[in-house]
């Protein structure tokens, strides 16, 4: 069967995609195509253990159109997940089937069904879950902040939808896959919902076996019969997503909230276990090495998210050919003139649902809270509305070009 399969990475998720690449050659033979969103580095290239069970590919070898412009105005997450659709295109040149995972996905099973699917549809998609949920954490809200499909997997056979299809979406990609949910966005993954009312050939495949994650573990129940995992009785796990895999108590499988369901702890436990157990053998590789794209020429002056979305909203103004990275270009010196470099070059860290629980975390929020009730009490209500959605227009700063010095 002439199929590919292949991730998106940075060096420091390398780890993850090998235990992909592992579970891959174990379950069908196959070597799975690595591409790595970062600066070449030789060292990964010269290990067997690598090169046995897989294919490097650096995305600097692959001719991306407007490549630094594009990893200058993304992160890393919108920038390894913008170049999918690219990438997948490149590889129908040479092979009838593509299948897209993330690099925190575990393949247990053959592929047959995956690539029977496909023999009747060009596109395959999976949601989130199967069945509408309202009255629990993870909900039907979320699905309309995230999309209804989950993009840790996708495939494509190779004909003239597939192809319409990825030329449209590498366009949405390559100018709009921000995580911007205030305004519908949320990387390449909101895409697809457009996408399915526009292509009609878009299947979402509702096979339990696939795509099992914590996000849905209340509508699959797993089970184990002799060595093989099996979903809903009677559907084999074909692969399971381990999305906010939990390190510190991998038989936990997930940090984040999630419903038991009908589960046994037991089982979801083996799972963990299986997975932690290859994933230790890679996730030291390259686990400390800095995201290269997150750094000037000088390879000390930290590209923070405000930078980045200043720089998207006026690209426009910004010779094309102009490396973006370099200290002594056009980029910097609007950097310098409007403060966007940090003082001390300290990463970004977004704070979500975890950091909450944290007292500091909370009090500070608090006095925020303090602060809005004090400007409701002075501006009045009306004029407060609008004040909160200048906030949100505010804070997709890649829309505001008349904010920034030129």
């Amino acid at each position: 069967m002439n199929y590919t399969v292949f991730t998106v990475c940075n060096l420091a998720y390398i780890g993850k995609a090998l235990t992909l690449a592992d579970s891959l050659f174990t379950a069908t033979g196959n070597k799975l195509n690595i591409f790595i969103i970062d600066r070449k580095n030789e060292e990964v290239t010269n290990k067997k253990e690598i090169t046995n069970i897989c294919k490097i590919t650096w995305i600097e070898d692959c001719a991306v159109p407007d490549f630094k412009r594009l990893s200058f105005k993304y992160d890393v997450i919108e920038l390894t997940t913008s170049l999918k659709p690219f990438i997948a295109k490149k590889l129908l040149n040479e092979a009838q089937k593509v299948i897209f995972f993330d690099p925190d996905v575990m393949v247990f099973n053959s592929l047959s069904g995956i690539l029977s699917e496909l023999d009747s549809h060009s596109v395959l998609l999976t949601p989130h879950y199967f069945v509408p949920k309202t009255d629990t954490e993870i909900n039907d809200m979320q699905l309309m902040r995230f999309g209804f499909h989950n993009l840790g997997f996708f495939a494509v056979n190779n004909n003239e939808e597939s192809q319409k299809f990825l030329d449209w979406w590498w366009n949405r990609c390559s100018a709009e896959c921000f995580i911007d949910a205030q305004y519908g966005i949320f990387t390449d993954q909101k895409w697809l919902d457009v996408a399915t009312g526009f292509f009609s050939f878009i299947h979402t495949s509702f096979n339990a076996g696939f795509n099992v994650a914590y996000w849905n573990f209340d509508q699959r129940n797993i089970s184990k019969k002799d060595d093989t995992f099996y979903v809903n009785s009677d559907s084999p796990l074909v692969f399971f997503h381990f999305s906010s895999f939990n390190f510190q108590n991998p038989e936990e499988v997930s940090y984040r909230y999630y419903s038991l369901g009908n589960n046994s702890k037991e089982i979801l436990g083996l799972l963990g276990k299986k997975y932690y157990d290859c994933l230790k053998q890679y996730n030291l590789m390259f686990s400390d090495v800095k995201y290269s794209f997150d750094y000037m020429s000088d390879g000390k002056t930290y590209v923070n998210p405000v930078l980045r979305r200043a720089y998207a909203s006026i690209i426009d103004e910004f010779t094309p050919s102009a490396n973006p990275f370099d200290m002594n270009g056009d980029v910097a010196r609007f950097a310098r003139k409007n403060h966007l470099f940090g003082k001390k070059n300290e990463k970004y860290k977004a704070l979500g649902y975890r950091e909450l629980k944290d007292s500091s975390t909370r009090r500070k929020i608090n006095i925020v809270f303090c602060f809005l009730r004090f400007l409701l009490r002075i501006m009045g209500p009306n004029n407060f509305m609008n004040l909160s959605r200048l906030f949100v227009y505010l804070s997709s700063y890649q829309r505001v070009g008349n904010l920034w010095k030129k």
